[in-house]
């Protein structure tokens, strides 16, 4: 019995030091990540069906840094493309059109709005307002291509269709595909801010006129513009102003609103007249 116990004893301690030492070596079961960066992306009915039939895009464009890179001489989507967004797509020039692909030798369709656009219509795309587009989307080897290759090109032999190519999504305003973008006539696209500084209106100070101040001709076409002014308990409004040294009529427009609204305009004219020595 004695032996026995001995040798359960040093089976105890031995499996009590091994438990110690798995203890002090314990790897923690945590997994430590790098820099996490979250990126918004709202899925819409279109973009779900674009999604599901091709894949996830490998590069977004928003509408939004497409117009803020668009030059006064830009003529269409694909110019601002071609010069503002090398490093994403490449736009070529065919005999007849522009021609947009991504950077491999495969093939690359479009598809506007999750429409497929029809061979004989690519000629159209290039020239899509810019403000019309909401997103610009590259995936690159797209899934199901050989069947919007063949719905594209339904003139074409089976055997001839690739397997491997690339789909350029196109997303508008409109939501109708190619044949639905148009821009609305007398209507732009403006970014308002929301909070912006009040214009500071420049008027010279004559209280302390130096020589030179003799010397500089005042030829300002807008005297004066003071854009808040408070009338006192009775209505009445005090000011003063320089005149520039232009003679002849000068008019005054003067705009009130009261609290309830009502809203008040004159106009006044006065005359500047060379001062008689």
């Amino acid at each position: 019995m004695e032996e026995a116990d001995s040798v359960i004893i040093k089976l105890v301690e031995k499996n009590i030091e091994r438990k110690r030492v798995e203890e002090a070596f314990r790897l923690s079961s945590d997994i430590i990540l790098d820099e996490v960066i979250i990126e918004d992306y709202r899925i819409t009915p279109e973009r779900e069906k674009v999604t599901k039939e091709y894949g996830e895009p490998d590069q977004i464009i928003s509408g939004q840094s497409i117009r803020e890179n668009e030059e006064k001489w830009s003529y269409g989507l694909y110019s601002v493309l071609l010069f503002r967004f090398p490093d994403k797509i490449r736009i070529t020039q065919t005999r007849d059109f522009l021609y947009a692909h991504c950077n491999n030798p495969e093939v690359t369709l479009v598809v506007i709005d999750g429409i497929p656009v029809m061979s004989e219509n690519y000629s159209l795309i290039p020239n899509i307002p810019s403000s019309e587009v909401r997103s610009f989307e590259i995936i690159e080897y797209a899934e199901k291509f050989s069947k919007l290759y063949m719905t594209v090109f339904p003139e074409v032999d089976p055997l001839d269709v690739p397997t491997l190519g690339n789909v350029i999504a196109i997303y508008t305003y409109q939501g109708k595909g190619l044949h639905g973008v148009s821009k609305p006539l007398g209507l732009q696209k403006k970014s308002v801010p929301v909070f912006s500084a009040p214009r500071e209106f420049y008027s010279p100070k004559y209280e302390n006129i130096s020589p030179e101040d003799w010397i500089k001709p005042d030829l300002r076409s807008i005297i004066h513009w003071e854009p808040n002014i408070k009338a006192d308990s009775l209505g009445r409004v005090s000011l003063s102003f320089y005149n520039s040294d232009n003679l002849g009529e000068v008019l005054v427009v003067v705009e009130a609103i009261s609290d309830e609204g009502d809203i008040g305009y004159k106009k006044y004219v006065y005359q500047v007249k060379k001062k008689s020595r």
